[in-house]
């Protein structure tokens, strides 16, 4: 009986050494939350007005609307449509021109990202 006595005691012994290391192992999880790490994406906004100006070569384009104008960066991943194109070119969009720019603030620089007509509002 004390053979057996000895292997009840010793398999006790070896589940609670076991189970006192899982409790180490969770005290030291130090892993961070995927939202701390992931760096946060620029809101995306719009402004309509009118185009007041347009310079390729800057890669710039100035809104008007009233008194306030502002200046949006634009690059080759600008997308542009027009009121008969869907897939414009800037070469489409001309000074005088009633757009909306989706754009957002990246760092304090105003990025476009498309620039088609404004969205006809709905008729109640």
């Amino acid at each position: 009986m004390s053979k057996s006595l000895l292997r009840t005691a010793l398999a006790l012994g070896v589940a609670a050494l076991a189970l006192s290391f899982t409790g180490i192992v969770q005290a030291q999880d130090t892993s961070t939350p995927a939202t701390a790490t992931a760096p946060a994406k620029p809101k995306r906004q719009q402004y309509t007005g009118e185009v007041s100006s347009i310079d390729a070569k800057a890669g710039s384009v100035i809104i008007k609307k009233g008194e306030e104008s502002k200046t949006f960066k634009i690059g080759d991943k600008t997308k542009y449509a027009t009121a008969d194109k869907k897939d414009a070119a800037l070469t489409d969009i001309k000074v005088g021109d009633k757009v909306t720019v989706y754009y957002s603030n990246e760092d304090g620089v105003l990025t476009a990202h498309r620039i088609a007509p404004p969205r006809a509002s709905k008729a109640q």
